[in-house]
């Protein structure tokens, strides 16, 4: 994408916060000017008394303790105000990210590694930073100190005033650009190395049980010794490149100074021009300075800002701004000679398949895993819509069903049920907003974990998930069943819900189901014969083909 789209994108956010920004700009300048003033005070001071004339030390002394208080009043606001823009614009992104992030998902998502989506919340984020805080305000500092100093030597000595505009103009731009250029790819490689070092950590993490199952320590180990070295070697070149821009800075500005004074003396100019010329050199740098290393510091900011912008311009696979039917019931859904094929494959995953369902039915479906079994329950939740022929529940397309009367109608339950932070009652009740604890524990009861929740310390007020109590898969399925009973769909869809339970807490799910699912349609996906048992009509899915068991 174009660094012109991406800054104006940025600076969009900007254009909330414009009184700040020129209030911050004014008081840098102010504050760079004091900088500048305290020596020319004492300069004038000491010519004054070095030529006779009347000397006023204390008024001078008075005025230089002066300028240094606006300095640190004026500065001190300035970085007020900065990092106050930055830190609220971050938490506006922020919330545009999740917004987007929401949008997209949860299709999109799918194929998304989690290490780069805690990268783009997290460290992209923070990247930003730099740009509104040390970017915005700081160039149009640095122009606007440049325009009063070479402007207030321009009166002594145009000639003078050229020479250290030159210089300002190498320092504040020259340099940032070049080093820019010269690294261009740093950015993308050290972030590309950090989100690589996060998808390790997160999935070492993940999988601890299965590394030390398989005594994979050590080699999980080198892997992250690997990840971290890389990083490091992206840091270091890091800081080279910011080290090299500092040294070529000082340079220059040393550099101009010498070149005033030598020039000011050849061309016979006053001690007084000259003098004036050489301390405005060595003391106005101070905010072109501050951008010398703009460049390398924008290197990643840029590379992070890429990232957040395709992520909050990405568009969802579906669009369910233009749906208006609602919906609450249904009495058949019909899957109409559907055909679904993901973006990067060729081969259509279901081909022509169609499936009546009617209300009340419990139909089960079977197959090896990969034959799309799972897809065709997406494609009912409407994660995607499929390439050809329909879904409908009645007579109602499901892609004019609002989304919010698709979940209704739908509930659906997974291999794996996430358990967040909090207590066993948030968990449950994540299926009923405005759920009573007396509905909670009913849906607990028709699960058959309302005992389990007694026997812990704090019954259904007892915190688990994170680094809580832990819990066994058995049951983490049954929350997920009472949190399925508590939403009450009419449509419950079933995603392979025992394939990671021993056949013992397989069978009392699916009692508890048997039990909990009266007068509910259910679709039930597995690929175990004793899971499909339950169902009353029963369909094989083999090579995009939908077939009914005798």
């Amino acid at each position: 994408m174009k660094e012109s789209a991406l800054i104006q994108w940025l600076l969009s956010f900007v254009s909330h916060v414009k009184g700040k920004v020129f209030t911050a700009v004014f008081l840098g300048i102010l504050s760079n000017l004091s900088v500048v003033a305290i020596p020319i005070i004492g300069l004038r001071e000491v010519l004054s008394i070095a030529s006779g004339n009347h000397a006023q030390p204390m008024r001078a002394l008075f005025l230089m303790l002066l300028c240094g208080v606006i300095r640190g009043v004026a500065r001190y606001g300035e970085q007020y105000l900065n990092h106050d823009i930055a830190f609220n614009l971050l938490a506006v992104i922020r919330e545009q990210i999740f917004a987007s992030i929401r949008k997209l998902g949860p299709a999109k998502l799918v194929g998304k590694k989690s290490g780069d989506l805690v990268t783009a919340i997290t460290s992209d984020v923070e990247a930003l930073e730099v740009f509104f805080a040390h970017t915005i305000s700081p160039i149009l500092i640095a122009a606007g100190t440049t325009i009063v100093t070479v402007g207030y030597l321009y009166f002594y000595s145009p000639l003078l005033s050229l020479l250290l505009l030159v210089g300002q103009l190498l320092v504040g731009i020259l340099i940032p650009v070049i080093g820019y250029r010269n690294s261009r790819a740093l950015g993308d490689d050290y972030q590309q190395a950090f989100v690589s070092l996060n998808q390790n950590v997160i999935e070492d993490i993940n999988s601890l049980q299965d590394i030390a199952q398989y005594s994979l320590e050590i080699e999980q180990v080198k892997k992250l010794n690997q990840s971290g070295q890389q990083l490091n070697s992206q840091y270091k070149r890091r800081l080279a490149q910011e080290s090299e821009l500092k040294i070529w800075s000082e340079i220059v500005l040393i550099a101009t100074a010498v070149s005033i004074f030598i020039i000011g003396t050849q061309a016979h100019l006053s001690v007084e021009v000259v003098l004036t010329g050489v301390i405005l050199s060595l003391s106005s740098f101070g905010s072109v300075l501050a951008l010398s290393g703009l460049g390398s510091a924008l290197l990643t900011t840029l590379a992070s800002g890429r990232r957040l912008f395709v992520l909050t311009n990405e568009q969802p696979d579906v669009d369910f701004s233009s749906s208006h039917e609602v919906k609450s019931d249904f009495e058949t859904a019909h899957v109409d000679r559907i055909s679904f094929r993901y973006a990067e494959v060729q081969k259509d995953i279901l081909s022509d398949v169609s499936l009546l369902i009617k209300k009340g039915d419990v139909i089960g479906i079977g197959g090896e895993s990969g034959n799309g079994k799972s897809t065709l329950l997406k494609l009912l939740m409407r994660y995607w819509d499929p390439n050809s022929g329909v879904i409908l529940f009645d007579q109602t397309n499901v892609s004019d069903l609002e989304e919010a009367s698709l979940h209704q109608i739908e509930g659906v339950m997974e291999q794996t049920t996430f358990i967040f932070e909090d207590s066993v009652a948030k968990n449950i009740g994540l299926g009923k907003e405005m759920a009573t604890q007396e509905e909670i524990e009913l849906a607990a009861k028709k699960a058959s974990i309302h005992e389990w929740i007694l026997s812990l310390p704090e019954k259904y007020e007892t915190k688990i998930g994170g680094n809580n109590r832990s819990i066994s898969d058995g049951e983490r399925q049954r929350l997920g069943l009472a949190r399925l009973f508590l939403h009450d769909a009419p449509f419950l869809l079933l995603d392979e819900p025992t394939s990671n339970l021993d056949y013992l807490n397989e069978q009392a799910i699916l009692l508890s189901l048997k039990e909990g699912m009266h007068d509910k349609t259910v679709l039930l996906i597995s690929h175990r014969e004793t899971t499909l048992k339950i169902a009353d009509q029963r369909y094989q899915l083999a090579d995009g083909q939908l077939t009914l068991e005798k």
